[in-house]
């Protein structure tokens, strides 16, 4: 997963979230801003034409599935379910097959925000939730999560004695 800092507050205009090289602040700022290819464009309509751009939509998503407590496939569907109840309707810039596009409505965007979502985020497969100062796991495990995490130890345990996980 990303540093939070660099997932909550980096931008997006001139970060190059698809980039799996940039994990932190410090990788972002080495590699310089790369400007999104739809910037130009984007500050041009925008404005005018109240159209949202659903890089942004997915920075904001992503601060809320992070926040909750469930586990994160789960914190995913919900977040996605509650965007199409409360979120206001209207124009969303996305980016399909390389091309930018406009496209009217959430629920044609709302897979597109969420896909960023992820992408912004960047959780590898087989990564485990970070601990706090006080050793507790911030958000508290889901119960997949703990599952996800026992199958990982039984994974790191028989590999140790040259096994493969019998539970697999």
């Amino acid at each position: 997963m990303r540093e939070e800092r660099l997932i909550k507050k980096g931008s997006l205009c001139d970060t190059d979230y698809t980039d799996k090289a940039i994990q932190s602040v410090s990788n972002a700022e080495k590699k310089g801003r790369v400007f999104c290819p739809n910037l130009e464009q984007c500050k041009n309509r925008s404005a005018t034409e109240d159209i949202q751009c659903y890089r942004r939509v997915a920075q904001e998503m992503v601060g809320f599935i992070l926040d909750r407590k469930s586990p994160f496939e789960q914190a995913i569907k919900e977040e996605r379910n509650e965007y199409l109840i409360d979120a206001p309707d209207g124009k969303f810039w996305v980016c399909r097959n390389g091309e930018w596009q406009v496209v009217q409505g959430k629920k044609n965007a709302v897979q597109d925000i969420v896909d960023f979502a992820i992408v912004i985020i960047d959780r590898q497969p087989n990564e485990r939730r970070p601990f706090t100062e006080d050793g507790m796991r911030i958000p508290e495990l889901g119960p997949s999560d703990a599952m996800s995490n026992a199958m990982l130890d039984f994974d790191d345990m028989h590999a140790e004695v040259g096994q493969k996980n019998p539970f697999k």
